[in-house]
């Protein structure tokens, strides 16, 4: 399955949008929904990331966090629609994404808020994050973050080192974030 990763990481799921939440009870809460952007500065202040809900009719405002929320849908349109879950990034931290494309391996992303200065300038723009995790792994691994440690090339030859089409890919040609989910699927199909 894929979904649209311009529809995934564009902003509007970070004000107010026509949505659903799916909770892990089953029920289902319609309205206007926002997710918190992740802030990856130098010093940030992220709490337990919490879905929002604002009903249509009278305005009231609800909360949800992880223990509640089975997945979240934002309806961009009758044609576009994006899908969120709490995916674990540590044993004890789960964090909102976007499914990108499922499969033996699912990719999420997310775009993620940074600051910069220049003198006398301090300026925001975000960047896109991006996490892949296979069907029995506990934990999400990072392919693309805010503050790379590692290069996108080096993560994906280690994650997809059981494939050797993909890592002879990897080695001869540095991907660029484009083909993240190309990268993906083609695993996907590997795997398969």
């Amino acid at each position: 399955m894929i979904f649209s990763i311009n529809t995934c990481l564009s902003f509007s799921q970070y004000t107010w949008t026509d949505g659903e939440i799916i909770l892990k009870n089953g029920e289902i809460i319609v309205g206007e929904i926002k997710i918190p952007m992740v802030s990856k500065d130098l010093v940030h202040f992220n709490g337990k990331s919490k879905v929002r809900v604002k009903n249509k009719l009278n305005g009231d405002r609800t909360v949800f966090d992880e223990n509640q929320v089975e997945l979240i849908k934002f309806k961009y349109s009758e044609s576009e629609i994006a899908y969120y879950k709490y995916i674990p990034v540590s044993k004890k931290k789960k964090e909102i994404f976007c499914i990108v494309t499922t499969g033996p391996v699912t990719l999420y992303g997310r775009a993620v808020g940074m600051t910069s200065s220049n003198p006398g300038i301090i300026s925001f723009h975000s960047l896109n994050e991006f996490y892949a995790q296979r069907l029995g792994e506990e934990i999400a691994t990072p392919l693309k973050t805010a503050r790379p440690s590692k290069s996108l090339r080096k993560r994906a030859i280690e994650y997809f080192n059981d494939c050797p089409a993909i890592v002879y890919k990897l080695k001869s040609n540095k991907p660029s974030t484009d083909e993240i989910i190309a990268i993906v699927e083609e695993y996907n199909q590997c795997a398969k």
